[in-house]
């Protein structure tokens, strides 16, 4: 019989389940630095674990969001930490160099951290959100038009032309022309919100305020809208 196995979940991530003898009841724990263990008593069969998982589906993905979300808040990163990127993750590990080093992967990115580097100084956090938002401004330039393209076509709302960059305080933009901009932030955020922000500057070729009739005609192409807004209010923008 198997004691550990690993299942990687859509917006959850990695799930490890460990069979402990000894538990009574399956038990889940999400540790600081946002990772998913569950424990598995001896008599119940990783199945029923798995079930009971995905019941608890929201509850987990509520909790690590709010982990990763009190990183990003802060944005401090330190070795051992990863950082999700659409599709992707940025791994930061202990370097030795004078200086950061950022390596492309098989899954995403590895940025090592130099040697002297603390994460309580304000200059040295400084520089590592520069190193993490540079690779995001790389892989959103990479993905996000794609999407936009996808969603435009599916929904029948042509765009002009599409900007995907940095910027400080808003996830995106509508002109007058229906020129769209995007946050490269975006990309550190989940699948629901970033199709969210793209929606929203759809729904602005056919409404350029944010009157009554722009929100009934957002929430006809993407039911439960507000609750999206809601939940990106509480989004820091790495970018």
């Amino acid at each position: 019989m198997k004691n550990e196995k690993t299942i990687n979940y859509n917006e959850i991530g990695d799930v490890q389940y460990h069979r402990n003898s000894r538990a009574k009841n399956i038990s889940i724990r999400i540790s600081s630095d946002g990772r998913v263990r569950v424990t598995v008593p001896g008599r119940c069969s990783f199945h029923r674990a798995e079930r009971f998982v995905m019941e608890k589906n929201n509850w987990i993905r509520q909790k690590t969001l709010k982990i990763k979300r009190l990183k990003e808040k802060n944005l401090v990163w330190d070795a051992g930490d990863v950082i999700p990127v659409r599709n992707r993750d940025i791994v930061v590990v202990q370097g030795g160099d004078e200086d950061f080093v950022v390596n492309e992967t098989e899954n995403g990115y590895e940025i090592s951290l130099p040697g002297g580097y603390d994460p309580k100084q304000p200059e040295h956090q400084a520089a590592m959100k520069e190193r993490v938002s540079q690779l995001g401004l790389k892989e959103a330039k990479r993905q996000l038009p794609g999407i936009m393209a996808s969603l435009s076509e599916k929904h029948s709302l042509p765009y002009t032309r599409l900007t995907v960059r940095r910027m400080r305080t808003r996830w995106g933009s509508c002109s007058s022309r229906n020129n769209i901009s995007l946050n490269s932030g975006l990309i550190f955020l989940p699948e629901s919100l970033i199709e969210y922000v793209m929606l929203h500057e759809l729904a602005h070729t056919l409404h350029k305020d944010h009157s009554k009739r722009f929100w009934d005609a957002l929430e006809a192409i993407l039911p439960g809208a507000v609750a999206h807004r809601k939940e990106l209010r509480n989004c820091t923008i790495i970018a």
